[in-house]
């Protein structure tokens, strides 16, 4: 569907008096709209007269939603394919394995660390004595989900080969080099080449992991991981 570059995105006004854009979307958006309307809890994007309210309070936009897995046997099968490719592609094997669950926003809330309240957590892999689980947020896009999916997997391959790896730039450093790398499994480098922008989040961490397989390979960044001691 072609967008319309000459009408606001959300109120569909025509854009008289400039106009606002957003990372990765084409839509443009009027300057009061980006002042004055509620966001999409996923994008960020001013909401339109059109949107989704889901069962725990988020708001999600059309362009979300069309892409949105909100599916337990879909997201089931997606993470265990992105499992499997992390497997076979990138050496990360489990000896145990690790569950999955698919979870609303205020069970997320629940489970994650009470010390970073304001945390907009999407995904979580916890272990507790014998149970392992990554808990994915339901409503997720599908290139975020593939993303947080593989990010989280990284943590519990660490906590299962690595244990004594506290280092948390190394930590959140590799799981972001897994996420970076699965996503050129998947072919989407564009988005994979948006997470070398210098405002992303773990930006440092994960530059440094790329400069470790540059010298040393895939295969070696892991290695280099598990001979990391406390």
């Amino acid at each position: 569907m072609a967008v319309d570059l000459t009408r606001c995105a959300s109120c569909g006004q025509p854009l008289t008096n400039g106009y606002y854009v957003l990372i990765d979307r084409p839509d443009r958006f009027c300057p009061q709209c980006i002042a004055t309307r509620p966001r999409c809890d996923t994008c960020g994007a001013p909401l339109g007269n059109r949107f989704w309210n889901l069962h725990d309070g988020r708001r999600q936009c059309d362009a979300c939603h069309a892409v949105a897995i909100y599916d337990p046997a879909q997201a089931q099968q997606l993470f265990q394919q992105t499992a499997s490719m992390l497997a076979e592609g990138m050496g990360l094997r489990l000896n145990v394995g690790v569950a999955f669950r698919l979870v609303d926003a205020p069970t997320m809330a629940q489970l994650r660390d009470p010390q970073l309240p304001g945390l907009n957590t999407l995904g979580l892999y916890q272990r507790r004595n014998h149970i392992r689980v990554i808990y994915l947020l339901y409503g997720l896009p599908l290139l975020v989900f593939r993303i947080t999916a593989a990010h989280e997997y990284a943590h519990a391959w660490q906590t299962e080969q690595c244990p004594l790896l506290h280092d948390e730039f190394l930590r959140e450093g590799h799981a972001e080099w897994v996420a970076y790398r699965h996503l050129l499994q998947l072919g989407s480098q564009k988005a994979a080449a948006r997470m070398l922008d210098e405002n992303h989040p773990y930006y440092h961490p994960l530059r440094h992991m790329l400069e470790l397989e540059a010298q040393l390979g895939v295969a070696g960044v892991n290695a280099y991981l598990k001979r990391i001691e406390q």
